[in-house]
């Protein structure tokens, strides 16, 4: 075998990594149970404390999962290829939310989130230990599709009510779904440029693309291409096909914008003014920095269950905090803030220093959620993003196999 075979067959996406499967059926189900959990029930509502009939049904469905994922075999020494660096970074962060929440406001919702987001850490650790990291993705991809998806076709009513695309059942936010779907469309793209990707794959690209236009979420758009494009570029090889339609994409987009009014229309809402939403976020986060009173406060912050501060501005006291890192400040202050920046940027390093392929992957996944942090909660709150960015943490941080050992690759001494 020649040294261009050689590396080709190191590089092929093997075993595949699907974004459509119910197989494991144990872990697509513990995936499935831990993303409904982790998604809002409620428009509008965060937990203050207290316990009513939403409170337990997420606590029963994480509680489910857990029990499930602690049923899974585990191969013989799979807890040694696994780093307790995530797990340590997170307990330190919950450590200081806990201690912040219960000297600075009311200990107990901080204490109460705190468990949440441990038990939901837990059952992740539990799944990527079980199973190959191919298998952890493509269960995680295909239950935030489905979840999606059903939120989606629940919810489609609100195009026409309100211009973007909101869940029904359960009530996803327009940007919850577009975070959800990005994830598969990661892996199909990831798929594609590899060469692996069958010719249905391929064409679900385009629907679901169609779907994140529908949400209207801007940001969570612009980060997925940026994404898409890192994965294009940094690809050593690109089918032509995938070349072509990447190529024919950028031409219908500069028609559309050119000719059309529909992506400035996107942009604006229908409204450029609409543009000041970002303007809005400055607010909440200009009351933040101003937030803290005390030296406590500054170190380790309010707990978890603070959300939303009071803010000057007009039609309002109160508003969310939408951006995770200035909702560490004022939930963990600068001592957990700094523990949130190292954490991410060790789980980015580590994950782009993994061999190809699945560096690509894994770095892209993790890449996404860091970028849409930047104007969204919940990287560290029981959400989506957690579980997207810690399972990506474990897997980046994981005792990875010699190239010549992994599943699918030849030794590299093999000659023809």
């Amino acid at each position: 075998m020649t040294t261009q075979q050689l590396d080709r067959t190191a590089l092929a996406p093997e075993p595949a990594v699907r974004a459509f499967t119910m197989k494991p059926f144990l872990l697509f189900l513990t995936c499935l149970l831990l993303v409904v959990s982790s998604v809002a029930w409620r428009r509008g509502t965060f937990y203050e404390g207290g316990i009513d009939a939403v409170v337990v049904a997420k606590a029963v469905l994480t509680t489910a999962a857990a029990v499930l994922a602690l049923l899974m075999r585990r191969p013989p020494g799979a807890w040694a290829k696994m780093r307790a660096a995530p797990v340590l970074w997170l307990g330190a962060y919950l450590l200081i939310s806990v201690v912040g929440g219960v000297i600075n406001a009311d200990g107990l919702p901080a204490v109460v989130l705190a468990g949440r987001l441990a038990l939901l850490a837990f059952t992740l650790v539990l799944i990527t230990v079980s199973y190959p990291w191919h298998a952890v993705i493509s269960a995680l991809s295909s239950a935030m599709l489905l979840l999606a998806l059903v939120g989606a076709a629940t919810g489609v009513a609100s195009v026409t009510a309100t211009g973007r695309l909101y869940g029904g059942i359960p009530p996803l936010n327009a940007n919850a779904i577009c975070l959800l779907v990005s994830v598969p469309v990661i892996v199909l793209t990831w798929k594609a440029v590899h060469g692996a990707a069958s010719r249905l794959e391929l064409a679900a690209l385009v629907p679901l693309l169609g779907l994140i236009w529908l949400t209207g979420s801007r940001t969570g758009l612009a980060v997925l291409i940026c994404v898409l494009a890192l994965l294009l570029v940094a690809a050593r090889q690109v089918p032509a096909l995938v070349v072509g339609a990447v190529a024919l994409a950028g031409a219908a987009v500069v028609f559309v914008g050119a000719l059309t009014p529909y992506i400035a229309a996107y942009v604006g809402r229908g409204n450029l003014a609409e543009l000041s939403t970002l303007n809005s976020r400055t607010v909440a986060w200009r009351a933040a920095l101003d937030y803290a009173d005390t030296l406590s406060e500054q170190v380790v912050g309010n707990g978890l269950a603070l959300k939303q501060i009071p803010v000057t501005a007009l039609y309002r006291n109160e508003q969310i905090l939408d951006s995770s890192w200035v909702s560490a400040l004022i939930q963990v202050g600068y001592a957990g803030s700094v523990i949130l920046l190292l954490f991410v940027l060790a789980t980015l390093l580590r994950a782009f220093r993994l061999p190809l392929p699945e560096r690509l992957l894994i770095g892209a996944l993790a890449l996404l959620v860091t970028l849409v942090s930047v104007l969204e909660s919940g990287l560290f709150d029981t959400a989506p993003a957690f579980i997207i960015f810690f399972t990506t943490a474990l897997l980046a941080h994981r005792v990875v196999d010699p190239p010549g050992d992994a599943v699918g690759a030849r030794p590299a001494s093999s000659t023809d």
